[in-house]
């Protein structure tokens, strides 16, 4: 082992093997019979390990205890039992013998990942914990997914002279979807009798597409579609300039007379919605064979859809997608195409609002998981034909190709972000409402694991 390999890991070593220390020395288990079951059923977990491809460690479902003991147990508890899991993960049926350093670098990256989640879980939102255990419990798995990570990709990019981004990436393209649905499955039982909201169950199916999705990218057998495209001339015929001037002058006329509508009832929340809104914007992904993106800010614009004004959500729709269009752009954005951009997203979340809080309002008004469904399949109709739509025109190409490829790529990453959606709104509308903030660190690995595997499947920037 390299010398700054040893040195790192001796590191990180004792590190975790002070935490432990400490949290045992302080040991007080307040109901012992409780820790010994959940302490066996961990081991047990341990066991039941999976090897993913192109990676060298393996993944078991004694994450899932992690979490429950995150939750449920006391920290020194937790530590032992995944502590212990993680020796029985490394030594039963292993291909190669681990070596005692090894070993006991993975015990103290347990260490250390479950300590900071505990101590962020029970101490700075220990009253979200109480109110609303699913959103907490997704900041939890992304903070200790996110650590842990890192831990083990720098000893990696030490021992095998990679650099550490490169490392990184095939444990953010491997394991997110596992620790997504571990984190749903567990904010989803009915620990200590508390039973989560019906529209918390809508993030299982979404994630379950999200893995099959990355299993087909990662294969390469991605649809053949509209991937290939020849360079155009710049000159816009008749047909684009007249679509493009009916989207844009839409969306103006819903803008002006939004602006003569606005009445702010709860600002606070505009604009922390807002500043959501725009963060997520940068947060943008190309799609391969085709010239547009798509960013987090979408799974704001359906918040805003379901808490909203209708006047803050295309406000926020219209500002949104202007920083999503600027944002590092490979080529400077002309005004038309910002303009065009926003105005298809007003037009499109103009029409989600206007069939959930108008054609169907009686009947989705008392159901967030039917009207996020409904606002959804909308949002992401209207917007992905608009987009095909001009393509169709300014390519020459035909719609049906254009479509089938941007509903490939965007159709499960719009359905992780209703599901996601589904859990803010329900966190927003418990007593503390920044906790739907809690949400989106998940989202951020999603879009993380999302674009690692688009950029190897993507095709050079066309401009309009």
């Amino acid at each position: 082992m390299p010398t700054r390999a040893k040195r790192y890991a001796y590191g990180v070593i004792a590190a975790g093997g002070l935490v432990c220390a400490v949290a045992v020395w302080n040991w007080a288990s307040p109901n012992p019979l409780h820790f010994i079951i959940y302490f066996t059923l961990a081991l047990i977990a341990s066991m039941l390990k999976v090897r993913l491809p192109r990676i060298t460690g393996t993944y078991s479902v004694s994450f899932l205890f992690t979490l429950v003991g995150i939750v449920e147990f006391t920290l020194p508890e937790t530590l032992v039992a995944s502590c212990a899991g993680a020796l029985v993960q490394s030594l039963w049926k292993s291909k190669q013998r681990p070596s005692m350093i090894q070993i006991l670098f993975n015990m103290a990256n347990l260490c250390l990942s479950i300590s900071l989640c505990y101590l962020v879980a029970h101490v700075g939102l220990v009253q979200g914990l109480a109110v609303y255990r699913p959103a907490v419990l997704a900041l939890i798995a992304a903070l200790h997914f996110f650590i842990s990570t890192m831990l083990l990709s720098g000893v990696l990019s030490l021992l095998q002279g990679k650099p550490l981004r490169q490392v990184c990436e095939q444990w953010y393209m491997w394991f997110l979807p596992y620790y997504l649905i571990g984190a749903a499955l567990v904010g989803l039982l009915p620990l200590s009798g508390r039973s989560p909201a019906p529209e918390g169950w809508m993030i299982l199916l979404p994630l379950l597409y999200l893995v099959h999705f990355f299993y087909v990218v990662s294969t390469d057998r991605v649809p053949v579609g509209a991937a290939s495209r020849e360079h155009r001339d710049s000159t816009m015929t008749f047909g684009t300039r007249l679509y493009l001037s009916a989207v844009i002058g839409a969306a103006a006329v819903l803008l002006a007379y939004g602006a003569f509508h606005w009445q702010p009832q709860n600002l606070d929340r505009f604009l922390g919605y807002l500043a959501m809104a725009l963060v997520a914007a940068a947060l943008k992904v190309r799609l391969p064979g085709l010239t547009s993106t798509i960013s987090l800010s979408f799974v704001v614009f359906l918040l805003a859809v379901a808490e909203l004004s209708y006047v803050e959500s295309i406000v926020i729709a219209a500002a949104a997608t202007a920083v999503q269009t600027i944002w590092k752009a490979q080529r400077t954005p002309r005004l038309v195409q910002i303009a065009f951009n926003s105005a298809c997203m007003v037009v499109s979340v103009s029409a989600a609002y206007a069939v959930c809080h108008g054609f169907l309002e009686s009947t989705l008004a008392s159901s967030i998981p039917a009207l996020l469904v409904v606002a959804t399949i909308v949002l992401y109709s209207s917007n992905t034909i608009i987009i095909a739509g001009i393509m169709c025109l300014a390519e020459r190409k035909p719609l049906s190709a254009l479509w089938q490829q941007c509903y490939f790529w965007s159709f499960p990453y719009y359905l992780v972000g209703a599901s996601a959606s589904a859990l803010m709104i329900t966190a927003a509308e418990s007593v503390i409402w920044g906790l739907s903030i809690a949400v989106f660190p998940i989202l951020t690995l999603v879009y993380v694991s999302y674009r690692i595997h688009a950029t190897a499947k993507v095709a050079p920037e066309l401009m309009l």
